[in-house]
């Protein structure tokens, strides 16, 4: 008697350890399944419409976002943006400028967006967080060292020449192509969901990894330490994303210039508690 006791005592203690294991096992698809939906926005600068404004090694003739049909378009992406409904809206404006960025959200009281400045923090960001009414965006900038000359004086000074020529033919084939499509009869959508095609955002870190961390000569790192800024300056802007979001946030959405977005995508590809959700996504809805 006393052995079936003990025999029945030893099966209902396996029975619990497998159980234990089994919800141990099961956790992790539970957090999946509860990931955090992450609205992924790459766009190029409203601003560089004007030459002038352009910052960008990439020199291509933009949209002018304030036309009549592009604020209509605006409005369109704006109202799909709403319906998914973001509990924040992430800018790429300098994280320590949060306290400016607050007084001039706070202070933006504009509801023609044909006379608001050409910028896609203002045209699309606060057009949004203020059709959601919310009480802040979230900056979420952080510059770093980028050597650009110095990169391209060293890949000289090693005579990197075919390197040298293929960075120049590279700019020269996007510029082409960006010119003939923002000059063709293609919708502001369309042309937003080019900058977020997976083919452009590979092709845009590949620019980093492929060439630029490969100028220099052998003991010359430039192209290396070029890369890892870049690396380093998305990391932190990640970071900052990570640490302002909370349990209670279920979406947020972040908007930025798309080689950004390409890094984030890569970042949030390795975090299964967040899900990306592309543009073109929530428009078809």
């Amino acid at each position: 008697m006393k052995r079936l006791l003990s025999l029945f005592t030893l099966l209902i203690f396996v029975s619990c350890q497998q159980n234990e294991k089994s919800q141990i096992i099961e956790s992790p698809n539970k957090e999946i399944s509860e990931a955090i939906e992450v609205l992924i926005i790459g766009t190029f600068h409203f601003e560089n419409f004007n030459p002038e404004n352009n910052g960008d090694v990439i020199e291509v003739n933009l949209p002018d976002v304030l036309t009549i049909e592009n604020q209509l378009e605006l409005e369109k992406i704006a109202k799909a943006i709403v319906n998914f409904n973001p509990n924040k809206i992430f800018l790429e404006y300098p994280f320590a400028a949060q306290e400016k960025v607050d007084s001039i959200y706070k202070n933006f009281t504009s509801t023609d967006f044909s006379k608001v400045k050409r910028d896609e923090r203002y045209q699309l960001g606060f057009r949004v967080a203020k059709m959601i009414d919310h009480e802040k965006v979230y900056a979420m900038d952080f510059r770093t060292h980028f050597p650009f000359d110095s990169l391209m004086t060293q890949m000289e000074k090693a005579k990197q020449y075919d390197l040298i020529a293929k960075d120049s033919l590279e700019v020269l084939k996007i510029e082409d192509f960006e010119n003939e499509l923002y000059s063709s009869n293609k919708n502001l959508s369309e042309m937003l969901f080019y900058q977020n095609d997976n083919k452009k955002r590979k092709e845009d870190i590949n620019w980093y990894l492929s060439l630029a961390n490969k100028g220099g000569e052998k003991g010359n790192f430039v192209g290396a330490y070029l890369t890892s800024e870049w690396y380093r300056r998305n990391l932190y802007m990640y970071s900052i994303i990570q640490k302002e979001v909370e349990q209670e946030d279920n979406k947020i959405m972040i908007l930025a210039g798309a080689s950004h977005i390409a890094m984030f995508k890569d970042f949030m590809d390795y975090n299964p508690e967040w899900k990306t959700i592309e543009l073109k996504d929530i428009m078809k809805e």
